[in-house]
């Protein structure tokens, strides 16, 4: 693979395709020939959803792949008649955390949103305003919030919390607008330094940052998106936290959010969202 430590590889054939794996690290496929899920079709579940999210991780841990038999007739299809994913999915713009390979899924299964710290600590109109479109047009009953181990972003909002410069660069009126941005990202390393103490590493500071992370930005959307909290409200959707462990490519799902009733009930405004305790996952979902 190539890495900031490595040059490119040479790209050669492979069994009749473009490959740059080594031939013993090749995926193996299975065809598949079923009807493709278009708009014509009932809308999935948050829970058949989550467990075909599931099911498509376990596959590309295990190096197995689905393939439909006519690509060309799933393109045909959506193009047609619609689409109606599986799940909404806002995740990290990290090049190692692709969503739909990490779920092993074909187009028109997920409705993908990604920035850099799968983020909208602002209430972004992008993710939240594409978040209510694919849930309100679409249909769609599941929204995933995943992050994932070594977040570049987490890692450097979790310096501006921990560094030396972190006074002088909260004084700061002269900011990029990735400087800015790292600074919207640190309420969670903040928490994280709490409850982890300032005795704990910068790396075990980030781990939990990245985590917190995931549930502010649930938080984030259901503050920011009346339609959002009335799907929550009425049943009709679901919002979970996964971290996405790029060392071997598995999926941990963290459930709801402890807090849900109440944040759909009686949502914080915007401008406390960025220094209120975000909770944790639900007692149903694996602990941090």
């Amino acid at each position: 693979p190539r890495s900031a430590r490595r040059p490119s590889p040479k790209i050669m054939p492979l069994f009749g395709w473009t490959c740059c794996q080594r031939p013993e690290a090749a995926v193996a496929l299975e065809l598949v020939d079923e009807a493709p899920r278009t708009a014509r079709d009932t809308p999935v579940s948050a829970q058949d959803a989550l467990a075909k999210l599931k099911e498509g991780n376990a596959r590309y841990m295990g190096g197995r792949s689905l393939q439909v038999a006519s690509p060309a007739g799933l393109r045909t299809a959506l193009a047609e008649h619609g689409q109606n994913p599986l799940a909404v999915v806002i995740g990290c713009a990290d090049s190692r955390c692709p969503v739909e390979i990490t779920f092993d899924a074909q187009p028109g299964d997920i409705f993908t949103l990604r920035n850099a710290g799968n983020a909208c600590p602002s209430g972004e109109g992008s993710i939240v305003g594409s978040a209510e479109y694919a849930v309100g047009a679409l249909g769609t009953q599941l929204l995933i919030v995943m992050g994932h181990t070594k977040c570049g972003a987490m890692v450097g909002a979790t310096k501006l919390v921990m560094g030396p410069q972190a006074e002088a660069d909260e004084a700061s009126t002269r900011r990029s607008a990735l400087e800015q941005y790292l600074s919207d990202l640190t309420p969670a390393a903040r928490e994280a330094v709490a409850q982890l103490g300032t005795g704990a590493s910068a790396d075990a500071i980030a781990a939990a940052a990245i985590r917190m992370n995931v549930f502010r930005t649930i938080k984030t959307l259901l503050a920011n998106s009346t339609s959002l909290r009335e799907k929550v409200r009425a049943g009709g959707l679901e919002l979970h936290g996964a971290i996405y462990q790029i060392e071997t490519g598995e999926v941990e799902f963290l459930g709801q959010h402890s807090d849900l009733e109440r944040m759909v009930d009686a949502p914080p405004s915007p401008s406390k969202e960025s220094v209120e305790s975000v909770g944790t996952p639900s007692t149903s979902a694996s602990s941090p």
